[in-house]
């Protein structure tokens, strides 16, 4: 007995040290204290008095997790859906009750130099012609991200869509949708409606194994619709293996193109902790990928194929991250989680959660060499107002700040902050 035991005990100290001589231990440790929120002083909206925000009320607003701004036609695009919905179906969550996803998802536009009572013009964008699930035209909307084609209101977007899988032969929602993973696509569109979008052709699909749990999309803006997508957990099919997927660094980034035959392509195939909502920054040509789990942002020199084999820098945000943004003045902006244990409790309980701190960090580049600056421009420690962020959109033009959502509280979603 003494003999099994002391061999069990060496299998364990044997799997302790291959642990702490990779690198868990070290992704281990921070991730709970950004879960945690250790080191973090919360500040309230007062601190930072060169802002006025307010909230608005609008059902159309609700569970918007991203949003993406044409500087050229100053709309503000947003991928909302249901809080209920997003409970029940959340194909990266392993959450797979396809019977409660919501039906109502859709892509809404502000136009944000058009004020309108408390908020801006506001619209719904129909999908005429998009086949949905087996024909039903729904949405299940996650990230999504846009380019500008011309100065006439030519605009791209590029959405994922959590569809449910079906039986191919009757198109009936699979009732087992934990062993089918869910069929998560990126659905590609363009505005119609010039300068004041009224609905979206739908332009091109991409479903490839490679796109395993899509948290968000980053457009290339060529003619093929290229995109790098980033796989947040990795391909992690039960819940117990997502949960631990940020630990074991099994994030990915994929790069796919409509070029003949539509392809993708493993530009990172493993390797990064919980890599969430990355951006390409047209300004300097660098994709950034930010890690939730570590609070970090790695920037990459993409080749022209795709590839993401040249990290040039990692900037140090010190926050768990969500989405990232860039103005157009290339400053990364980051909607991050002061305490990124609330986030459980926004999520189970989107109507009543209150009180959960959400702030805005700026991301810029010193000239000459001289690394980035990192700035926390706003933050809202105890929940007055902001709700618990997941996207934030910098117009320069204006100086004004949006703030997004999955968490909404009420109807409370997209929140402009005016200097």
């Amino acid at each position: 007995m003494g003999g099994l035991t002391n061999f069990a005990l060496g299998i364990l100290a044997a799997i302790l040290a291959g642990l702490y001589q990779s690198n868990v231990h070290f992704v281990l440790y921070t991730g709970v204290r950004l879960f945690l929120g250790v080191g973090h002083t919360l500040e309230p909206l007062s601190a930072f008095p060169a802002y006025k925000c307010r909230r608005i009320e609008d059902e159309r607003l609700q569970a918007c997790e991203d949003m993406w701004l044409s500087e050229a036609t100053r709309q503000l695009f947003l991928a909302c859906s249901s809080p209920k919905g997003r409970h029940q179906w959340s194909p990266n969550g392993a959450i797979f009750n396809a019977s409660g996803r919501s039906l109502t998802d859709h892509v809404a536009v502000l136009d944000i130099d058009e004020p309108e009572g408390a908020g801006f013009t506001t619209r719904v964008l129909e999908t005429p012609g998009y086949p949905g699930t087996h024909g039903d035209g729904t949405l299940n909307l996650v990230g999504m991200s846009g380019h500008d084609d011309d100065d006439d209101g030519e605009v791209r977007l590029w959405l994922i869509d959590a569809k449910p899988s079906v039986d191919p032969a009757t198109g009936r929602v699979l009732e087992d949708q934990a062993a089918a993973g869910g069929n998560q696509t990126v659905e590609v569109f363009r505005t119609t409606g010039g300068r004041k979008a009224k609905g979206l052709a739908h332009l091109d699909s991409f479903s490839h194994p490679l796109i395993m749990t899509p948290n968000r999309v980053a457009a290339v803006g060529d003619d093929t619709n290229a995109f790098w997508i980033t796989n947040d957990l990795g391909h992690s099919e039960s819940r117990w293996k997502r949960n631990i997927s940020p630990i074991f660094s099994q994030g990915s980034v994929a790069h796919c193109s409509s070029s003949d035959p539509q392809t993708c392509t493993a530009a990172i195939p493993s390797g990064l902790s919980w890599p969430n909502g990355l951006v390409q920054n047209h300004h300097d040509g660098r994709l950034y990928v930010p890690s939730s789990m570590l609070g970090t942002i790695d920037v990459y020199a993409p080749a022209k194929n795709g590839s993401l084999h040249v990290k040039v820098d990692t900037v140090d945000v010190g926050y768990s991250l969500d989405n990232l943004m860039v103005d157009k003045d290339g400053d990364v902006w980051a909607a991050v989680f002061p305490v990124a244990k609330d986030l459980g409790a926004a999520f189970d309980d989107p109507y009543g959660s209150h009180g959960i701190a959400a702030a805005a960090m700026r991301i810029r580049k010193v000239p000459n060499g001289g690394g980035y600056e990192v700035d926390k421009v706003l933050e809202d420690g105890f929940g007055e107002v902001l709700p618990m962020t997941t996207s934030v959109v910098h117009d320069a033009t204006t100086g004004r700040l949006f703030f997004s959502s999955e968490f909404p509280f009420l109807f409370h979603l997209k929140v402009p902050c005016s200097q």
